[in-house]
């Protein structure tokens, strides 16, 4: 009996909606008086995304516009994986946000 009854849980996302939220905030910062100045950048990389900015307080902002983009796209917030923020050099602060796809092993245990 339990061999005929199976089911794949799949947790995966839509990368072109990922791109198209990435796309919206970096036009929002762009033209977002309090960002306009700030030097603030998306880099999306195969499995991570990448936050800079000039301050803590504009590295939160940033976090901010992106996570209402991505809700608009329907994207669900479960896939960003935000790490510390770290020191960049040059006045500057990043934090590094791990893509999540799929269930980890121990997680599904």
């Amino acid at each position: 009996m339990a061999a005929e009854s199976t089911f794949d849980i799949v947790s995966e996302f839509d990368r072109q909606e990922l791109l198209n939220a990435i796309d919206q905030t970096q036009r929002e910062v762009r033209t977002r008086f309090d960002l306009k100045d700030s030097r603030s950048e998306l880099k999306l990389g195969d499995n991570d995304l990448t936050l800079t900015s000039d301050s803590e307080m504009h590295l939160q902002a940033l976090r901010d516009i992106l996570e209402s983009k991505a809700v608009r796209r329907g994207l669900s917030l479960k896939i960003f994986d935000y790490g510390e923020a770290e020191e960049a050099g040059g006045m500057r602060v990043r934090q590094v946000v791990t893509l999540r796809q799929g269930i980890a092993d121990d997680v599904a245990k």
